[in-house]
């Protein structure tokens, strides 16, 4: 499964995420081996851990890149 993320340079990171979803920013990324988690640095969004230990900040909280993944695959197992 492929999820399209906007990936945000740090430098680049603005409160609102209208500023940060342009096109040189859309990444497609292949979800094995991927972790999200909330960012420590940033309450409302996400962070996806690539398996090669590359961090992206997503435009989403970690709540609603779960909803995308939920959505897409229809279930989520949570424990």
């Amino acid at each position: 499964m492929f999820l399209e993320v906007y990936a945000i340079p740090l430098s680049d990171y603005s409160e609102d995420a209208g500023v940060s979803i342009r096109p040189e920013n859309r990444r497609l990324i292949e979800t094995t081996g991927i972790r999200i988690r909330n960012s420590a640095q940033f309450t409302d969004r996400a962070e996806v851990v690539l398996p090669n230990k590359e961090i992206l900040i997503a435009v989403g909280s970690y709540d609603d890149l779960l909803q995308r993944l939920e959505k897409a695959s229809g279930i989520i197992a949570r424990a």
